[in-house]
């Protein structure tokens, strides 16, 4: 059965990038499952891209490997990384990219990629991490790409926080939809319907719903979205753009 593989970058759709890329896979002996994830990250988002990537690819069967390159330090001192996340692969810059994956599932092992010199300096996706990937279909060990690294960059990561004022947090990640995405978690959903919703920066979002359509669009709502994570979003509308919130905007959950 073909290996499973996707494809995570922030090069946008119809990118020459992008075929190129999948043109270097091709060069595999063996063939593969190829699954395009995402393409249009924002650019250069590595904490946003960082989040999904912890959620997306973690989804993923056992021992898929995912090639992920968002990449804005490419050609420079930063290392080129595969590593075993779980039950997940992946290979990837290591400038904090994996940091959520790690969080979730712990790190296995990991290898440093070496920079060919006829490597492209702003193209490390296609002549480093694709040409990685062929030897891993064509059934080279992960050792063979490289030495053992014993640690991975991580971002720092902030965590929601209670205190006497009640439950502190931000946005996380910011989805199509342009919906708001935090760090707080599910379990705290009683204590945003007890204070009758969260104040994002400094406007207070105070309809609690379960869903959607329980309130009019245009209507700006909390409620616990399918990522297990409080969400804030207006109805047929766009949270992000109709009330202003970026990631690291933030979310409060006051107490009565």
């Amino acid at each position: 059965m073909p290996r499973l593989l996707t494809l995570t970058t922030d090069f946008g759709p119809g990118s020459l990038y992008v075929a190129q890329l999948k043109a270097r896979l091709l060069h595999a002996q063996a063939g593969c499952s190829l699954v395009d994830i995402a393409h249009d990250l924002p650019a250069h988002d590595v904490r946003g891209a960082s989040w999904f990537i912890g959620q997306a690819c973690l989804a993923f069967p056992a021992d898929t490997l995912h090639l992920v390159v968002i990449d804005p330090g490419v050609g420079t001192e930063r290392k080129l990384v595969w590593a075993r996340i779980g039950t997940q692969e992946f290979l990837a810059p290591d400038n904090g990219l994996l940091t959520h994956a790690m969080k979730v599932a712990p790190l296995q092992e990991a290898r440093l990629l070496p920079v060919p010199t006829d490597a492209s300096a702003t193209f490390h996706g296609r002549d480093v991490i694709a040409a990685a990937a062929c030897r891993l279909l064509d059934g080279e060990p992960a050792a063979a790409l490289g030495g053992e690294l014993t640690r991975l960059e991580e971002l720092p990561e902030a965590a929601p926080s209670e205190g006497e004022d009640g439950i502190q947090g931000e946005v996380r990640f910011i989805d199509h939809f342009g919906n708001l995405l935090t760090n707080i978690p599910a379990e705290h959903w009683p204590a945003v319907v007890e204070a009758g919703g969260v104040v994002l920066g400094d406007r207070l979002i105070d309809r609690p719903v379960r869903t959607y359509g329980d309130a009019p669009p245009g209507t700006a709502v909390t409620l616990v979205g399918s990522q297990g994570v409080l969400e804030i979003a207006v109805v047929e509308g766009s949270a992000a753009r109709l009330l202003g919130g970026e990631i690291g905007t933030p979310v409060r959950i006051s107490r009565r």
